[in-house]
């Protein structure tokens, strides 16, 4: 009987041994991530939730690390991989918001899937306006998914239907493929608007980030086709070139890595994946692919004197620069890479426009010179706010990591839309 409780007990000893080590490895662990990933991330400036967002950029650093070693075993691009984890969490998002009120599914338009929101509490005899939306992610990351939730809500509170567009991503493919995949969309959703139930007349382009610049893209491949006149362009935080690196946001905001996505070695690949090009980062990020020609070329097209204080504070500039062009500079001009950079014509007719700046983000300068590109031009009905929020926050609206500037924004861009539409008061 004595031999009987001694054994008994001698396993619960050890099992009491095997459980405090697993705690201990676990704690060892977790105290590894937190110093390897959770310290090293700076805040860029006042935040109404700075430890959401550091556990939010921590996360994401551990998963691009975890997605590179992957990458380095099994050969699947690091980019495929995180696509495919962010992605994952569409199906089982916590939506407490969602009531029904509006009804969305996928199906393919011209060969690409899209994603369609319609809101539900609008008489089915009506034609709706449309937004027509692209996701941002450099053009190799993103998707219809990781911007579901504001979608939804765009739909929602506009009372428009919302198509979303999964155009295909780089390297795969390269410039123009993705444009022309979106424009495709919006050709097609607008010469058959009978088949949607929308407004031909009520017709809204919008994107975040490298999503924005192909808005505008879109936009003036649909001008020059003399379709219906767009009714509006919705440009969050956008991607609106690819010539200069050094611009003052860049070089204030770069340093803080942020979302630990916007960094130098993720962000020479925008540019490489997306026209094909072997930039490196020293010759982007001190602009030594540029000519002193290119660099006043750029700031002749945005009708700034090149030595502005506000947007050329670098001393070193002239010695950076190179005696001549790098072989693909020239691409990164293209209006349709660069529409920041398009001819003052273009620029003139442009539709309204509602400009979304986040003030810590490296895209900052694109937003800003884009609004003074167009008051310079006299156009009409520009609307730009700027939000103390970081880059990228449109894909945070999902409980619990949700914050409230993305919100404001979501309710301004619905404003914006309901103000120019007959339908919705």
């Amino acid at each position: 009987m004595r031999m009987k409780f001694n054994i008994t007990a001698s396993h619960n000893n050890l099992r009491m041994i095997s459980f405090r080590a697993f705690l201990l490895i676990i704690t060892v662990i977790l105290a590894v991530i937190i110093a390897r990933y959770y310290v090293p991330v700076r805040i860029p400036g006042p935040m109404v939730h700075p430890l959401k967002y550091r556990i939010i950029s921590a996360g994401f650093g551990l998963v691009l690390d975890i997605s590179r070693f992957l990458d380095s075993i099994t050969g699947i691009p690091y980019y495929t991989i995180l696509n495919t984890i962010v992605d994952s969490f569409d199906p089982i998002k916590i939506r407490p918001f969602d009531h029904g009120q509006v009804l969305y599914h996928d199906q393919f338009i011209e060969n690409v899937l899209v994603r369609i929101y319609t809101p539900k509490n609008i008489s089915s005899t009506s034609l709706l306006p449309v937004i027509i939306f692209f996701h941002g992610g450099g053009f190799f990351f993103g998707s219809i998914y990781s911007h579901d939730t504001m979608n939804y809500h765009m739909s929602m509170y506009t009372g428009a239907k919302v198509i979303a567009v999964n155009y295909q991503l780089t390297p795969n493919v390269h410039y123009p493929i993705p444009i022309n995949d979106s424009v495709k969309v919006a050709r097609y959703v607008i010469d058959n608007y009978q088949k949607f139930d929308i407004d031909p007349t009520h017709v809204f382009l919008c994107g975040d980030s490298a999503g924005g610049g192909m808005a505008v893209v879109v936009e003036r491949h649909l001008r020059r086709e003399q379709k219906s006149i767009v009714r509006g362009v919705l440009l969050l935080y956008p991607l609106l070139q690819l010539v200069n690196f050094r611009l003052l946001s860049y070089r204030i905001y770069l340093p803080y890595r942020i979302l630990s996505l916007l960094r130098e070695d993720i962000l020479v690949e925008v540019a490489n994946f997306y026209i094909n090009t072997t930039f490196s980062h020293d010759e982007l990020f001190n602009n030594r692919h540029l000519s002193l020609d290119d660099y006043k070329n750029f700031y002749s097209k945005i009708n700034l004197k090149i030595l502005n204080q506000e947007y050329n504070d670098d001393i070193n500039i002239y010695q950076s620069l190179s005696k001549s062009s790098h072989p693909d500079t020239s691409k990164l001009f293209n209006e349709n890479v660069s529409p920041l950079l398009a001819d003052d014509d273009i620029l003139r007719n442009s539709p309204a426009t509602f400009i979304v700046a986040c003030t810590y983000d490296v895209l900052l300068s694109d937003a800003q010179l884009y609004f003074n590109r167009l008051q310079q031009l006299n156009v009409t009905n520009v609307v730009y706010r700027e939000y103390s929020i970081f880059h990228g926050v449109m894909t945070f609206v999902d409980f619990p990591v949700a914050f409230n500037e993305a919100f404001d924004i979501i309710n301004d861009s619905a404003q914006f839309v309901v103000n120019r539409t007959t339908l919705v008061k």
